[in-house]
């Protein structure tokens, strides 16, 4: 037994067994054992040990090599082991902290610097054995290198903070021989989290005893880092705990500098409105202004903040404060940048301007500026029905001028909420569309930032988030830049071809509808200003040229049939065209299941986007039918018809909105967040006393509209889902 060397692993019946099969088997069985153990795949991470104290690198790293574990179960995956058969070489480059891309050096003004996260794979086969050099300039190009490599080359895709697809390989699957290099588009490039809304991290930001508060914030920093982004910034609300906060901020910002990203926050000089944070209290005229300001930064700044943005407006739609309160602006812009050596950014928006003119700016030449757009238009498309402006092309004009003397980022939304998109809900994929051609454009004319403003990722709006992130960089295969389009992150995520090109038969059925025919004006919910007497009625999302209680009462006959002629026909040829594009995905989606080979995962994705496309589709479809309801009430008004006609479409409303119900529920079930969190009612540091996605989960805006052409109620008042109290805020004149 000793000689055959099994006695320790096997009892004496099994070796009588194995004593009976003939040795030449034994030898056999044995050697091909060795072999496939010889043969298997071998990868090994290579970095000077020096590397590795920087956390930067040491953080990515260790991902990469658990991420590959996971990607290569077969294989065994090393550090510095030089007889691996695939060997990832990292250059020593602890030493070069303050390299900062050459950019901020040539400007005509100060430009907060940051590293160079470029980078560049080059890979060769030597002695049988691939390996895989990268070239960087800093610790940020090492991890961003690590990424790129993992997503734009093996297939990763870390497309949600809370989901990834981890692809899985037997074999090394690239060639020997290539070159792979990612340059940012942007020196500063990452997300604004608008936490003015009840949305997923809201309360983790501002909250710390909330559960899970912090790891919650760690896991998307991780994904910003993961794609390439290093910027982070979130509003600071008014209700936050002043004792405890600040050193939950600390956490989160100490954590977000070990992952190379540079971390921001807003508040505003004193805005009332949606329990925005404020540096001084309007009407507490003691301790002065100047001192509020003072006591407020010494507070804010106990975590090492490196921009603070500066909202002045008293509230949207309400006066600048900049005007009435100079001195107050410009102290703070002072105390930002001398004594606690950050940058004050500037919060531009689109409201009240009809030319660059009366885009403000700030105070101080060295602050910077955010030039905003919103909602799913381009700056530089003509036809943008955003609070009461014809487009948003002098923000534009404004980020040309302002980019050439001052530190400028563009600062588009990737979703609004409110009443617009997924509150609805509405998956809106010219959303996609905009930002890509934003990104060309602000590329080309030379801004050093894009800060996405975001509202939510659920009905599909992190592809918008992972798309936008992906396109701030320009990636290069042996030297030959990669093409991008509005659907080029979605086509790696669903590899059929049909299917591609359905999606973009979708957007542009979306586009052509929903934007050029302007059916947004009609499939968004009003805004409870929409609904307020003149001169209250400000504008804020599309909204239709006419008021619905216009349509009903005073309206001629042939005003009101004028009026809806074209938006009826539309709303109803979009809703049988988009229902018609989803049911030939649904066939497709089955067709892909049943091979088997398709991956559940990928599925789970097309099915989650298909719910999204078809519930925009049967909201048109139901507000065809209230619409009509509407002119059948004045018909029966006048006694020209009984009361039958409106029940009737009214009944037929609510049937579509059971379907939609129906779809809702589905994607409830997958939810990334908790279902109670963002889509039910509770309490909340926002001035909405529920989740951003609980007008969707009982479809409320829909229901409501309905009831509003049964009770022939078209005020604000009516159904009112928003508390105005703490929304506008008026308290806050007086107190903190």
């Amino acid at each position: 037994m000793k000689n055959l060397g099994i006695s320790a692993f096997c009892n004496v019946n099994t070796f009588v067994k194995i004593a009976r099969i003939p040795v030449v088997t034994v030898m056999i069985v044995f050697f091909f054992t060795s072999l496939s153990y010889a043969k298997r795949l071998t990868i090994s991470i290579d970095a000077p040990v020096s590397l590795y104290f920087n956390p930067v690198v040491n953080l990515a790293v260790a991902e990469a090599a658990e991420l590959l574990r996971k990607s290569f179960p077969s294989a065994r995956v090393f550090h510095n082991n030089h007889s691996s058969q695939i060997k990832i070489k990292l250059p020593d480059v602890a030493s070069n902290r303050d390299y900062c891309v050459p950019g901020p050096s040539v400007r005509p003004y100060l430009c907060t610097s940051v590293p160079d996260a470029s980078y560049r794979w080059v890979s060769v086969n030597s002695g049988g054995a691939i390996t895989l050099k990268l070239e960087v300039v800093s610790p940020e190009g090492v991890a961003a290198g690590l990424y790129g490599l993992l997503q734009e080359k093996l297939g990763f895709r870390f497309y949600h903070s809370r989901n990834s697809i981890i692809p899985t390989f037997h074999a090394w699957p690239l060639p020997d021989q290539f070159t792979f290099s990612g340059t940012p588009r942007f020196e500063k490039r990452g997300f604004h989290l608008h936490s003015q809304h009840p949305i997923e991290l809201t309360e983790q930001l501002c909250n710390p005893l909330y559960p899970n508060a912090f790891a919650d914030v760690k896991n998307y920093i991780d994904w910003l880092a993961r794609n390439g982004q290093n910027t982070f910034q979130f509003f600071l609300l008014r209700e936050v705990d002043r004792k405890t906060w600040p050193e939950h901020a600390r956490r989160i910002v100490d954590y977000a500098h070990s992952r190379g990203i540079r971390c921001g926050i807003q508040i505003s000089l004193s805005m009332i409105q949606q329990q925005a944070f404020q540096a001084i209290t309007l009407l507490r005229l003691y301790p002065s202004y100047q001192q509020q300001v003072d006591d407020t930064l010494a507070w804010l700044f106990q975590a090492p903040w490196d921009y603070v943005s500066l909202d002045v407006t008293l509230g949207e739609h309400l006066p600048f404060l900049d005007k009435l309160f100079p001195d107050v602006q410009m102290h703070i812009e002072q105390q930002v940048e001398k004594r606690y050596c950050a940058r004050l950014m500037y919060a531009t928006h689109v409201i009240g301007s009809n030319n660059g003119g009366k885009v403000r700016r700030p105070k101080l030449p060295n602050s910077g500026i955010m030039i905003h757009t919103v909602m799913c238009y381009s700056a530089s498309e003509a036809k943008a029905p955003v609070y009461g402006n014809e487009n948003q092309c002098f923000m534009l004009e404004a980020a040309q001028v302002e980019s050439k003397r001052r530190e400028t980022w563009y600062w588009p939304e990737s979703s609004y909420w409110v009443g617009f998109d997924s509150s609805v809900p509405l998956f809106l994929l010219p959303y996609l569309d905009a930002r890509w051609s934003d990104i060309e454009t602000m590329a080309q004319i030379g801004v050093s930032g894009h800060l996405t403003f975001t509202s939510g990722w659920e009905w599909g709006y992190w592809l918008i988030d992972w798309s936008i992130a992906r396109w701030s960089w320009t990636l290069k295969d042996n030297g030959r830049e990669r093409t991008t389009s509005p659907l080029s992150r979605l086509a790696e995520l669903i590899g059929d071809r049909e299917l591609q090109q359905l999606m973009g038969k979708a957007l542009a059925l979306q586009n052509s509808y929903l934007k050029d025919r302007e059916l947004l004006r009609f499939m968004s919910a009003l805004t409870p200003f929409s609904e307020l007497p003149h001169p209250f009625d400000k504008p804020f999302q599309p909204e239709p040229k006419f008021r619905y209680k216009w349509l009903l009462n005073d309206a001629t006959p042939t005003e009101a049939a004028e009026a809806v002629k074209q938006p009826l026909a539309d709303l109803e040829m979009y809703s049988e065209r988009m229902g018609e594009l989803m049911d030939h995905m649904d066939k497709m989606i089955e067709r892909l299941r049943s091979t088997g080979h398709f991956p559940e995962t990928e599925i789970s994705i097309l099915e989650e986007l298909e719910r999204g496309l078809r519930v925009t589709a049967l909201r048109a479809g139901h507000r065809a039918l209230t619409l009509r309801a509407i002119l059948a009430t004045r018909d029966e008004q006048t006694g020209k018809s009984d009361h039958s006609r409106s029940s009737e479409l009214l009944s037929r409303a609510g049937l579509v909105r059971q379907q939609a119900q129906v779809i809702v529920h589905r994607q409830e079930e997958l939810y990334r967040f908790p279902v109670e969190q963002i889509a039910r009612r509770r309490t909340s540091l926002t001035a909405y006393p529920f989740g951003y996605l609980y007008s969707a989960s009982n479809l409320c805006f829909w229901e409501r509209e309905e009831e509003q052409v049964r009770h022939e109620r078209f005020d604000a008042l009516f159904m009112n889902l928003w508390d105005m109290r703490r929304t506008l805020g008026l308290g806050s004149l007086f107190l903190k």
